[in-house]
């Protein structure tokens, strides 16, 4: 059976049952589907991985599996590669190893990492990865710089233009703190597409030191509204509605930052690209303590222009998906570690030109999502009750 056909009978059992972003009728879907998809992409978020008992989160809400984090990140790497629309590359939206790592010292973190690497090294493909609080808990910003989780030269199947300081060693970083090195950057894995990734602890209390400037101004920003004290900084205790984002797990992006996004939009849109956002901290539809600090900005920036298509987040464990004013899509992705044992979290993308099929396994589910700036002309947007579906794993 060839892969085209294989690709075309698992998308009509999805499309049967799916969640679709938009009003698109089922003889248009079974239509466009006939065709391969121009590339594919994997996703997950939230592996944590850690050799310790599971237990709960830091609210006492839901239980983390460690262990068994490590075991579905080998099943997607599978899954993955033995997919008929074989994914081009990967993407973690960011936490690799909890921060519990750190406490038996830096030697265990630097093992937990490797351990968790080995098994995305099985995966046929490079991976992206987006920095998250936990791997700031574990490793300074200088060094996940200097580490495989800096993946702004990632060079193989993806064309990455490098917006960064260089990495040779005879140009090192301003300061101990290596804030002065950008982990934000974009890649074109074709050339009507363009990835942008975010560096959302840009400006945070975590993922910089102490005598760092960038600390300070973070600490400014979150202890004018916080009036917790130490580690109770991670707590929104006495905060209210939004206000409950000024925690010390969250950060923001800063101005040069936020510039360079603009000026990438702006070359998009010149490009005529569809633009993915792919971030830690998400900028809508999250809970209110696991917001970005200036999300309002960001979403300003982002609806100032048609090339957007989708916001792709972590950071929350809980799948959720929402549409902001501007019609760009939000997916928040599950968390691997609060996966239950027996499943998985994790999505293989079908991008074609005007819509994506979402392929989720386990606790992520299906569905199907055509661009905003394609809506316009393709119909208007609407909300379907139809049953989101997922699909089993590769054990």
């Amino acid at each position: 059976m060839s892969s085209r056909l294989l690709h075309y009978l698992h998308s009509l059992q999805i499309y049967g049952r799916v969640r679709t972003g938009v009003c698109v009728s089922h003889q248009t879907m079974t239509t466009n589907i006939t065709s391969c998809p121009l590339f594919s992409f994997g996703v997950l978020a939230d592996v944590q991985y850690a050799d310790i008992p599971n237990r709960l989160n830091f609210a006492k809400t839901s239980m983390r599996y460690y262990r068994n984090s490590i075991k579905l990140v080998h099943q997607a790497a599978l899954t993955w590669n033995q997919d008929s629309c074989k994914p081009s590359f990967a993407v973690h939206l960011g936490d690799l190893i909890d921060g519990f790592n750190n406490r038996e010292g830096k030697a265990n973190s630097e093992k937990a990492l490797r351990d968790i690497l080995t098994e995305f090294d099985k995966f046929d493909g490079p991976v992206h990865h987006i920095l998250g609080n936990h791997d700031f808990y574990n490793f300074t910003r200088k060094e996940l710089w200097d580490s495989r989780l800096n993946t702004t030269q990632l060079t193989g199947k993806v064309n990455v233009e490098d917006t960064t300081t260089s990495r040779n060693p005879t140009n090192p970083p301003e300061n101990e703190c290596g804030c002065s090195n950008k982990l934000y950057y974009k890649f074109n894995p074709h050339p009507d597409f363009c990835f942008v990734v975010l560096d959302t602890y840009d400006i945070s209390g975590c993922s910089h030191l102490q005598q760092c400037p960038r600390y300070e101004e973070a600490l400014k920003i979150l202890c004018a509204v916080n009036k917790n004290t130490g580690y109770e900084l991670n707590s929104p205790t006495g905060l209210e509605g939004k206000e409950r984002r000024y925690v010390l797990y969250n950060g923001g992006v800063g101005k040069e930052q936020l510039q360079w996004l603009r000026n990438v939009l702006e070359e998009a849109t010149r490009k005529q690209q569809t633009v993915f956002i792919l971030d830690h901290i998400p900028i809508f539809g999250a809970t209110d303590q696991c917001l970005l600090w200036n999300y309002e900005e960001v979403l300003e920036t982002l609806g100032e222009f048609d090339c957007v298509a989708a916001v792709l987040s972590g950071h929350t464990h809980t799948y959720n998906y929402g549409e902001d004013t501007n019609g760009i899509r939000h997916i928040i992705f599950p968390g691997i570690v609060e996966a239950t044992p027996g499943t998985n979290a994790f999505a293989t993308i079908d991008v074609y030109s005007d819509y994506c099929d979402i392929r989720g396994y386990g606790q992520m589910p299906s569905f199907t999502l055509r661009y905003p700036r394609w809506n316009k002309t393709m119909g208007k947007v609407c909300t379907d009750s139809t049953k989101e579906t997922s699909v089993q794993a590769t054990s």
